[in-house]
């Protein structure tokens, strides 16, 4: 039985960041940064973890994760760096550590590396079909991703023969240029008359809701587009006085976030869309030294 190598583990992660990206972390995954995969490793480790994954977050951190050491992770950022740069494609991972890590992230099953490399090698299957000697991510469309995620059993184990039917059946649809021909047709027809996917990005001071395929004309808007979220649609920032209600009930109704030497306010807790910034709720302190 040939054994998975680190090659396979980290096509196999790739391919699972492609899934997970547009999943319940894509505020985190979809334009991933050093910070915002940090924020994401603090999350995971604080909701649920395993004795793999402490084992993993301390080799590669140098210190054991405990629920109030988001301050010495926060020093760490920068370990981020390689794992944004391999998610984008830009970089390769050599360091394995980083690599379990990476895979914890995007929740990718069996992981660490050590036990899924006594997993059977997906490669001998694809052989059986002529495929070249490379990584499952090159390996596998759009469309099979998709099928993909309807089909990982197992905790987000990958199945050999399902990748080998779907890949099968992709090789003979290529021979049918008729049936080639009415895709491309129909595929047209979709694009121009049926209603495109929308997704919402900021726009100065509340998120509005926007086509995702749309290319930027004229004045270029820096902030990333994001898979509609109803809840966040109601999110803005607001402009505060000394008449303003800040509590309600004696608990904050307002967060905010320390922009040079101001405060933006915003209406609800979160993220600042313009520098990623967790939102703090107001304090009566706050108020007396910035609003009033």
């Amino acid at each position: 039985m040939v054994k998975n190598t680190l090659e396979d583990y980290k096509a196999a992660i790739q391919l699972k960041y492609e899934i997970e990206k547009m999943g319940r972390h894509s505020s985190f995954l979809l334009n991933p940064s050093r910070a915002k995969l940090r924020k994401l490793c603090a999350e995971l480790f604080k909701n649920d973890v395993n004795v793999d994954d402490l084992k993993n977050f301390s080799a590669f951190f140098q210190f054991d994760f405990v629920p109030n050491c988001s301050t010495k992770l926060k020093d760490q950022t920068d370990r981020f760096r390689p794992i944004e740069t391999f998610f984008k494609g830009e970089t390769d991972l050599t360091d394995i550590e980083a690599v379990n890590i990476a895979a914890i992230l995007v929740s990718f099953n069996p992981r660490p590396y050590l036990k899924f490399s006594k997993t059977e090698s997906l490669k001998k299957e694809f052989s059986l079909i002529g495929s070249p000697k490379s990584t499952v991510v090159h390996q596998v469309t759009v469309e099979d991703k998709m099928a993909i995620n309807d089909n990982m059993e197992n905790n987000g184990i990958i199945q050999p023969s399902f990748l080998v039917k779907k890949r099968m059946r992709f090789l003979q649809t290529q021979q049918i240029i008729p049936a080639m021909l009415l895709i491309l047709i129909l595929g047209g027809f979709a694009y121009w008359f049926l209603p495109k996917k929308t997704c919402m990005q900021w726009q100065k001071d509340h998120y509005e809701v926007v086509v995702c395929e749309t290319e930027e004309v004229g004045i270029v808007n820096l902030y990333s587009k994001l898979p509609v979220n109803e809840s966040m649609l109601n999110f803005k920032k607001i402009e505060v006085s000394d008449t303003t209600t800040f509590f309600k009930h004696n608990k904050p109704i307002l967060w905010y976030c320390k922009n040079g030497n101001h405060l933006d306010f915003f209406n609800g807790p979160g993220f600042h869309p313009e520098n990623e910034k967790t939102l703090k709720p107001i304090t009566q302190y706050m108020i007396d030294k910035y609003v009033k």
